[in-house]
């Protein structure tokens, strides 16, 4: 499902919406380091609505994804800045997008791939998009979420009339994903049909949430 956009750079916004374990963020990151490999000097952006998020999420997944490919003992690992340096000296700065200060005070920004932006305000991601600026080729910004609420700014961003002109809009579910994923977590995302179908809709099928942000994070 997601092959045919591994080296596809023609599109400055990418959007992954999908379920749980669609394998949205492990693409995208493989893409990143695929991509700053190919072009030395990339700087690249990675973030979350909260710095203290960052660590046990997209920081590790990063590092996973650096060991697959067997080139994390290559890599110069700064884990106090939170900040990855490639054995061609591209880079892949980690930072809560509540740090505006160090936000701001960045530059030569590549591309920025904001992990869960649900969390995220329309301002901040629009701030983003300002502060890649750089003179790389191919600046892309990456998106990834699970569709909670109808309510919520991305759905005008992905399926509005204002909606990027260039974007990729990409849905998936867990069933594009089923040979990585256990036969345990597949029968537990499957049984929430029955167990809790609202979250169903979003966790299970990718579907938009119907119902206020605040209370399904409540029930969630």
């Amino acid at each position: 499902a997601f092959f045919p956009h591994l080296f596809d750079y023609s599109n400055r916004w990418e959007v992954y919406r999908g379920s749980a374990g669609s394998g949205k963020s492990h693409f995208i990151t493989q893409k990143l380091i695929i991509k700053a490999m190919n072009d030395p000097g990339r700087r690249m952006l990675i973030c979350r609505r909260y710095g203290s998020t960052i660590t046990h999420t997209v920081w590790e997944l990063f590092l996973q994804q650096l060991r697959f490919f067997q080139i994390l003992d290559m890599c110069e690992v700064n884990k106090t800045d939170r900040i990855i340096k490639l054995p061609n000296g591209s880079q892949i700065i980690f930072i809560g997008l509540d740090a505006e200060e160090k936000l701001l005070s960045l530059t030569d920004i590549s591309d920025v791939f904001v992990e869960e932006v649900y969390e995220a305000s329309y301002d901040i991601i629009q701030q983003l998009n300002l502060r890649m600026r750089g003179k790389k080729e191919n600046q892309q910004l990456f998106l990834a979420f699970n569709p909670i609420s109808k309510n919520h700014w991305l759905y005008e961003f992905c399926e509005g009339s204002t909606k990027p002109k260039s974007m990729l809009y990409h849905v998936s579910t867990y069933k594009d994903n089923l040979r990585f994923l256990p036969a345990a977590y597949v029968e537990a995302l499957e049984d929430m049909e029955r167990t809790n179908p609202t979250k169903a809709r979003v966790f299970v099928r990718g579907e938009w949430g119907l119902i206020q942000r605040g209370l399904f994070l409540l029930m969630w």
